[in-house]
């Protein structure tokens, strides 16, 4: 589920606002406003100074908490306390999943997947991407979410730039994964270097980004060379694969780099083609097919 529960986000905009409205009677920034209901006449960017000095200033919250003018429960003033720890900044909304949207901060190169409240970005977007949006991401007890204003950018992204940010989301989620909370340490994945010398064949801004990272691990060692050209054969079988099935041919294909070294209708009569036609130790570059 891409956002809260309808019980959930209401709890969040009950506790977002009884929280703003004590703020204000502090720093008197929306003037007159003496109830709750008065508060919310208010349109919601008026609000924007005040989440400035809440989110700075974790005083005001725990002051609140303190206070408890509104009788919190001891589940609510947690949830109220997790907000102390926010991230605002300019992220690049990129991808609608089930259970989240995925947001790309470029400066710290994570990702991460945020929910909607009542509505979901997909929604809100008719799920179109990438979109620059600044925001600011809170914790709802084991949800990361927002706290319920964003300002998108209106900024058209063309070809390169689209390749560039994907290249950016896929190495960060391959660091990282997909982070969806702010109170856990982020801890940076340790991938093999097959892991990642698959990774950088994955798409072909990758490969062109990652160059020279692929020809040093392809030099590592003999399995990491099998690699490589494993993944070559991957990326090439695919125009193959389109070629024989217009053909009507069956099946199952050995290529080496970017030819048919193979064929043979049972899975083990290509294995025995395989060890009579390919060199020994060329043997392990093979990508095999089925049709």
């Amino acid at each position: 589920m891409d956002t809260l529960t309808e019980q959930e986000a209401k709890l969040f905009h009950k506790l977002m606002d009884s929280l703003l409205f004590y703020a204000n009677k502090r720093l008197n920034i929306i003037k007159n406003c003496n109830s709750i209901d008065e508060f919310h006449k208010n349109d919601i960017e008026k609000t924007v100074p005040i989440r400035k000095k809440v989110f700075s200033d974790s005083n005001i919250i725990d002051e609140y908490i303190k206070e408890n003018p509104d009788k919190l429960s001891n589940e609510e003033a947690q949830i109220l306390a997790s907000w102390k720890k926010s991230l605002e900044g300019e992220f690049y909304l990129v991808k609608y999943e089930k259970d989240y949207a995925l947001f790309l901060n470029s400066k710290e190169q994570k990702v991460y997947g945020v929910k909607g409240i009542f509505d979901s970005f997909n929604e809100k977007f008719d799920g179109y991407s990438p979109i620059m949006i600044k925001i600011r991401l809170i914790q709802f007890n084991d949800s990361l979410i927002y706290d319920g204003i964003f300002f998108p950018y209106h900024i058209s992204f063309g070809g390169g730039m689209r390749s560039s940010i994907k290249v950016e989301v896929d190495t960060a989620i391959q660091k990282y994964g997909v982070i969806t909370s702010l109170e856990t340490p982020i801890v940076e994945k340790k991938n093999s270097d097959e892991e990642m010398l698959r990774f950088y064949f994955k798409s072909e801004g990758n490969r062109d980004r990652y160059y020279s990272e692929i020809e040093k691990l392809r030099k590592k060692s003999h399995y990491m060379e099998a690699v490589y050209y494993q993944e070559e054969a991957v990326i090439n079988a695919r125009d193959i694969k389109k070629s024989l099935k217009a053909q009507g041919i069956k099946g199952h294909f050995a290529v080496l780099v970017n030819s048919v070294v193979a064929s043979a209708l049972t899975e083990k009569e290509l294995d025995e083609n395989i060890k009579k036609i390919v060199p020994e130790n060329k043997q392990s570059w093979i990508y095999r097919f089925k049709i």
